[in-house]
C-alpha cells in the first residue's frame, strides 16, 4: 500500500569529490588505521601503537601558548566510514537528510505547505540496485566502477573553532572513498503538492549539498548519472457526499363513482 501511494525516485550516483567518513573509530577501526594507513603489520608493534594512540593521542590535550595567553587545546581523532564485511556504506538516513536539506534551500517546504511533513515523516530512503547487497535497506554500499567494494584511504584534516574553553584546534585522520565511487538509492515519499520539476530541482541541489563529513571543504559532492522519477499524487481524504435516493410518495386521487 505504501508503494502504491508514494512518489518514487531512483538514482545511480558517482562521487565527484572524496566522501569523508565521520564515524569515530572504535577498536576495530583503530586497528584498521594502524594496519592500512600506518602500514604496521608486526603484531607486537601494532599492539603498542594501538595502546599509545588510544591512551595518549585521541581526545583533547592542552597546547601551551607562546604568548602566555590562554592555553590552546588540540582535539585529535580518527574517523572511519561505516562498513561491514561486504564493504563501506552510507546510511540511508544521510541521503534522506540531504534530500530534505535540498528541498528546504529551494523553499519548497515554505511555499508548498505540508511538503515538509511529507518528506520528513512520510519518506523512506533505501539502498537499490548495485548498492543493495545484504537486504538491509539502510546500508547503501559504496562500490568502484567495476562493482567491487570501494577502496578507502585516510586524509589528515585540520581546522579551528572557538569554544567556551577558548580556541580549539581540530585535527583528525578521516577515512574516505575516492571520486568515482558509485552508489544507488531509491526514495519513496508522500506527495500531495510537488511537481516533477520540484523533484528534479531537489535532486540537482542534492549533488551540491553533498554527503558525509567535512562538506564545508567541498568534500562529498556527487553526480547523478541516471534518475527515474514516478510522480504519484496523494489523493484527497475528504468524505464523499452520500447520495440517498428517497422513495417517491404518490398521493391518492379520489375519483367520482361511475
Amino acid at each position: 500500500r505504501f508503494n502504491k501511494m508514494t512518489t518514487h525516485v531512483r538514482c545511480l550516483c558517482e562521487a565527484a569529490t572524496p566522501i569523508i567518513g565521520g564515524q569515530p573509530a572504535g577498536d576495530d577501526g583503530l586497528k584498521a588505521f594502524i594496519q592500512h594507513h600506518l602500514k604496521i603489520t608486526d603484531p607486537e608493534e601494532a599492539a603498542k601503537t594501538f595502546e599509545r594512540i588510544r591512551g595518549e593521542e585521541l581526545g583533547q590535550k592542552p597546547v601551551p601558548s607562546e604568548t602566555g595567553e590562554l592555553d590552546e587545546r588540540l582535539t585529535y581523532g580518527i574517523n572511519v566510514i561505516r562498513r561491514t564485511a561486504l564493504g563501506p556504506f552510507l546510511g540511508s538516513w544521510m541521503i534522506h537528510a540531504c534530500f530534505k536539506q535540498a528541498a528546504s534551500r529551494l523553499k519548497i517546504f515554505q511555499q508548498l505547505i505540508g511538503t515538509k511533513g511529507d518528506m520528513s515523516e512520510g519518506c523512506r530512503v533505501a539502498a537499490a540496485g548495485i548498492s543493495a547487497l545484504d537486504g538491509n535497506f539502510e546500508r547503501v554500499y559504496l562500490l568502484d566502477r567495476d562493482g567491487n567494494p570501494a577502496a578507502s584511504h585516510y586524509e589528515l584534516l585540520q581546522g579551528r573553532v572557538q569554544s567556551p574553553q577558548g580556541s580549539v584546534s581540530i585535527s583528525h585522520h578521516s577515512e574516505c572513498v575516492p571520486a568515482g565511487t558509485r552508489f544507488e538509492f531509491e526514495a519513496r515519499f508522500l506527495n500531495s503538492k510537488m511537481k516533477e520539476d520540484d523533484i528534479k530541482d531537489s535532486l540537482a541541489l542534492m549533488m551540491i549539498c553533498g554527503l558525509g563529513s567535512v562538506r564545508s571543504l567541498a568534500y562529498g559532492k556527487f553526480r547523478i548519472l541516471e534518475a527515474e522519477i514516478d510522480v504519484v499524487k496523494l489523493p484527497g481524504r475528504g468524505k464523499e457526499k452520500e447520495i440517498v435516493e428517497k422513495p417517491i410518495k404518490l398521493k391518492a386521487v379520489k375519483t367520482a363513482a361511475m
